[in-house]
């Protein structure tokens, strides 16, 4: 016999050599236990299966034995028929041992039915018919019970004790009744004017034993798992206690019986109900076998308020006092155990959720002082270019040569730029953090990219007077072009910042099917306990005399991001005071042969803009006169305006279509460019190629102009960028192709 426990999670099987029989485990689930499947009887060694067949055996005979003895002490107290007994503890016995131990227990009932009847009364015949209605009457209501009643767990819920008062009640207890008794009145033992009376008592007999006897040994049998503690079984005790109390002094033969102390036997539903609310089914049945114990022995002896001259009648009434007391205890103490069951769910639900909420809170907390990090640090960095504009605008103001004021005008573009950049990482680290990039893989020769690097750093290394060696390579990549170019961007510009001596290398090396792109320099190195903390974002290491000036410590957040988007898993190998390697991963792909050449787009200043008329709508005057002045210089004819209704105004005045539409994304009174623009389309009845800039770096604006077709440019605005998007739809458009195209 094989035994499997499930203890909080685990299931308990016993496999003893029973059939097939529903079992559950706290009414989750009903599964299929196989004995004879379990495990193959030839792959068992003879002494496994000695061992087993020994087992099995030894049970057989404990149930007979116990089942032997219960019968003789039931059929000792018989009074209408020898086989009649109103007191009849063996069913409940009998039916417990199918719920627990499976059907094949069934030998054991039957041998000892036939051995306790045939020495009693009828003979070997009726001892038979009486022992096949014994054991029916058991693998009948277990097979009911396992099938609808969920088992042996039958005692954990109230619609389930409900349901196995009623098998028992109405349907398997009368198979014995009626076919003991009948194989009785067929062969001549019993009278049949006295059938009717016999059969109520064989009946409420086994009734009683099934309800009472069934339900203790098999609560006891499967608390297996209970954990006890002292209070728990000091409790128990004394309710034990109290019901034997109870029972004594209600129903004891040792006190006189008096009309008085008829009353005293409602005393029996305090220990009932004590148990059922505070101790459980199992100790419930426990206290209801001790009062039956007590009751029927206190009739039995003359004591008690049930006592009559006729016996039967007397353990008749004792039975229906045990079904009334018994069935509701049971129901009772089935709900209170939902019920906290419920709630220890739900208190465990309140630790899960609290311990959640907590979480949240922290994440709250931690989002809150990064946000004020954040807002800390990008105002420290961004007020660093907007100072020292200040200062050359300054300068600007003041006499100066023409040389002077030249090299005033490059620093500003210069600063200029270096707050671009700063503006394009936090816009960056918006869109990582919304979730709107999405890789566009393709495959490409990364000599392109690498050529890019060598073209982005060539000056700015030659005039920080270091070495920037870019190894060329033949090797196709599969991955995003703009994405992976952002990264290496990222990376040359970090080792570009902090190295001030030496030099910069980058390049590949095949390994497998991967190619691993490398960025070496010659920096101040990052001391180990720091190498995952620089992928944080804001985070700067405290180098000192490295060029810090235009850094918002980001770059390298927004690589480990990029990376983990694509998928590329980067490496880190430095040495403090000697420099740092960095390398990516890229999966290779094959050489494409293609023969188409690449087009070199011709310089902005090539296509001819007079008389291109271009619309420009925004709420702040400032943006109106800048827009307006360059666009002017430029050449083109400008329109401005502050809003939609104004740009109708105007152009109705002008009676002319504008061939380009540049506006802000947010206008005044919460109206949007993408409305003024849609306006202006119906008034003409056409599609007007149009770009919308917007300071919004949030998801949404992004994903409604992509919706709408149109193009948007976040600010700051580099105006070569803007001029040639410009210069592209106003081709696009005079070409007949559809303006609405996003690039």
């Amino acid at each position: 016999m094989s035994i499997n426990r499930l203890v909080n999670g685990k299931v308990a099987i016993f496999d003893l050599y029973q059939g097939d029989q529903k079992v559950s485990h706290d009414g989750q689930s009903n599964c299929l236990v196989q004995a004879s499947t379990m495990s193959d009887p030839r792959s068992l060694t003879p002494e496994m299966n000695f061992r087993q067949g020994t087992r099995y055996a030894g049970v057989l005979v404990a149930i007979g034995v116990i089942y032997f003895v219960l019968a003789k002490g039931g059929l000792a107290l018989a009074s209408v028929h020898p086989s009649a007994t109103p007191i009849w503890p063996p069913t409940g016995l009998a039916l417990a041992a199918v719920l627990l131990w499976g059907y094949r227990t069934w030998p054991a009932i039957f041998i000892a039915a036939v051995i306790a009847n045939a020495t009693t009364a009828g003979s070997v015949t009726t001892a038979i018919a009486i022992a096949s209605g014994n054991t029916l009457e058991a693998v009948v209501g277990a097979y009911l019970v396992n099938r609808w009643s969920r088992g042996r767990h039958t005692f954990s819920r109230p619609n389930s004790v409900a349901k196995f008062a009623l098998i028992c009640i109405v349907i398997a207890t009368p198979i014995s009744a009626s076919i003991g008794l009948t194989s009785l009145a067929t062969a001549g033992y019993i009278d049949r004017t006295n059938f009717a009376n016999a059969w109520v008592t064989w009946w409420l007999g086994d009734v009683t034993g099934a309800l009472v006897i069934a339900p203790v040994v098999v609560l006891w049998a499967s608390s297996y798992d209970h954990a006890f503690n002292r209070n728990d079984c000091l409790e128990t005790v004394g309710v034990l206690a109290t019901a034997a109390a109870v029972g004594l002094i209600a129903f004891s033969p040792l006190i006189e019986q008096t009309p008085s102390r008829d009353p005293l036997g409602f005393l029996a539903i305090l220990p009932m109900l004590w148990a059922a609310l505070r101790r459980g089914p199992r100790d419930t049945a426990t206290v209801a076998l001790v009062l039956a114990g007590i009751t029927v022995w206190g009739t039995l002896t003359g004591g008690g308020p049930f006592t009559t001259t006729d016996l039967n009648v007397s353990f008749l009434l004792v039975l229906m006092f045990l079904i009334s007391i018994t069935v509701p205890s049971l129901l009772l103490s089935a709900d209170v155990e939902v019920r906290k069951r419920g709630e220890k769910r739900l208190r465990r639900a309140q630790v899960e959720l609290e311990r959640k909420v907590a979480e949240r809170t922290q994440e709250l907390e931690l989002a809150n002082a990064a946000k004020s990090r954040f807002l800390a640090m990008a105002s420290h960095d961004l007020r660093q270019p907007l100072h020292a504009l200040s200062l050359f605008i300054a300068q600007l103001r003041m006499p100066l040569r023409s040389g002077e004021r030249t090299r005033t005008i490059e620093l500003i573009d210069a600063t200029r730029k270096e707050m671009d950049e700063m503006l394009n990482s936090l816009l960056d680290m918006s869109k990582l953090d919304a979730g709107i990039l999405i890789p566009t893989i393709t495959e490409f020769p990364i000599a392109r990219l690498l050529q890019k690097i060598e073209t982005t750093f060539d000056q700015a290394t030659r005039e920080t007077g270091l070495r920037l060696r870019v190894r060329r390579s033949d090797a196709w990549v599969r991955s995003d072009a703009m994405l992976l170019e952002r990264i290496l961007l990222n990376l040359v510009s970090n080792a570009v910042r902090y190295t001030l001596r030496g030099g910069i290398i980058v390049g590949c090396r095949r390994r497998g099917q991967m190619l691993r792109i490398e960025v070496w320099d010659s920096g101040p190195g990052i001391p180990e306990d720091q190498k995952q903390n620089i992928f944080g974002e804001f985070f700067q290491l405290a180098a000192r005399d490295r060029n810090r000036y235009g850094s918002m410590g980001l770059g390298l957040a927004i690589v480990d991001r990029l990376r983990l988007l694509l998928n590329h898993p980067i490496d880190l190998a430095s040495t403090v005071g000697r420099g740092s390697r960095f390398a990516i991963l890229v999966p290779m792909a094959d050489e494409c042969d293609t023969s188409a050449e690449p087009v070199d787009s011709p310089h902005p200043a090539a296509f001819a803009v007079e008389g291109k008329l271009v619309l420009v709508i925004a709420d702040a005057p400032i943006v109106q006169q800048g827009t307006g002045g360059l666009l002017g210089r430029w050449g083109y004819t400008v329109l401005t305006t502050g809003s939609d209704e104004a740009a109708l105004i105007r152009l109705a005045e002008r009676q002319q279509r504008p061939d380009l539409i540049i506006s802000d994304y947010h206008l005044a009174n919460g109206k949007t460019g993408i409305r003024a623009i849609e306006k202006i389309n119906a008034a003409f009845g056409s599609s007007i190629p149009a770009i919308l800039i917007s300071g919004d770096t949030a998801p949404e604006p992004a994903r409604e102009v992509k919706d709408r077709g149109y193009i948007l440019l976040h600010k700051p605005v580099d105006p070569m960028r803007l001029r040639a998007v410009m210069h592209e739809l106003l081709m696009d458009h005079g070409d007949g192709r559809d303006t609405r195209a996003a690039s």
